[in-house]
């Protein structure tokens, strides 16, 4: 049953429309948290909302209410709890597991299917360089499809950072490293050490796309995260990428998923030569 249909005897008629017809899952049938947002119009019925999110999700025991952007040194969401419950969980996608508590750290299940796009490039003995890496989903989807020489991980949020070492025991993963750091001051270091760069903070990432094509060896490609308006998603994202390095190429892109109401998040996949 939708959640609009369980609703219609509470929600007025009127308002029914307004009530939200899709929200996220991160966890698994052992327990998981959801993640909605409600408009301000029913803001009398979020209790509700949230209990009909866990009458039609049996395992879900936590009910978060997202409130604005994400905002802050380690770009986080403001939650608002409707139904308290563990907000740790391990969430189970194409055989691998993600431990993360969403309220500490940026995680996104919507994300998936690009994570199995990206690894699924990834060839045999590349080195991979991993930026604002959060709790490494990337890094383990890579690890468990493709064969890559190595993985660095680099985030600087220390709850990310302990996720992303948890993850790697979990899923049993040897050939990635962790480092807890700021991008600005890691990605010198590494300057024409990998294959393949991940860049997949959409909002900032343009910012430190010089460091991270200058880790680039001769050949290799950065895959970079941005947002864009609907009529021209990519639009913007190219024009970034061509003024930083007028003599790469762009030969991937791709729509991720929605980001807000018009706006989505891209992958630019830039090749230099």
């Amino acid at each position: 049953m939708s959640l609009k249909r369980r609703l219609q005897n509470v929600i007025p008629p009127e308002l029914l429309d307004k009530t939200p017809t899709s929200f996220e899952i991160i966890g698994s049938r052992g327990g998981a948290v959801a993640i909605v947002e409600i408009p301000p119009e029913l803001e009398v019925y979020k209790y509700q909302i949230a209990k009909a999110i866990t009458e039609t999700n049996k395992h879900v025991k936590a009910v978060l209410r997202k409130i604005g952007s994400r905002t802050g040194e380690y770009r986080l969401y403001n939650f608002e709890v409707l139904i308290e419950g563990p907000t740790e969980v391990i969430h189970k996608e194409h055989g691998y597991y993600i431990k993360v508590d969403p309220t500490k750290v940026f995680f996104s299940s919507r994300d998936q299917t690009d994570r199995l796009d990206i690894a699924s490039r990834v060839g045999n003995g590349e080195r991979v360089l991993y930026l604002f890496a959060g709790v490494a989903p990337y890094a383990v989807a890579i690890a468990k499809f493709a064969k890559p020489k190595i993985i660095v991980a680099v985030e600087l949020n220390p709850w990310g950072f302990k996720y992303m070492l948890e993850n790697f025991r979990i899923n049993k993963i040897k050939n990635a490293v962790a480092i807890h750091g700021d991008v600005a001051t890691v990605a010198p270091l590494f300057r024409k050490k990998f294959d393949r760069v991940i860049m997949t903070l959409p909002l900032g990432a343009y910012k430190y796309l010089p460091l991270a094509l200058d880790c680039i060896d001769r050949g290799g490609v950065v895959h970079f995260y941005h947002t864009g308006r609907e009529e021209e998603p990519f639009r913007e994202a190219e024009e970034i990428v061509k003024n930083i390095c007028p003599t790469c190429q762009i030969v991937g892109r791709r729509v991720v998923r929605d980001y807000a109401p018009g706006v989505y998040k891209v992958r630019v996949d830039i090749y230099k030569p």
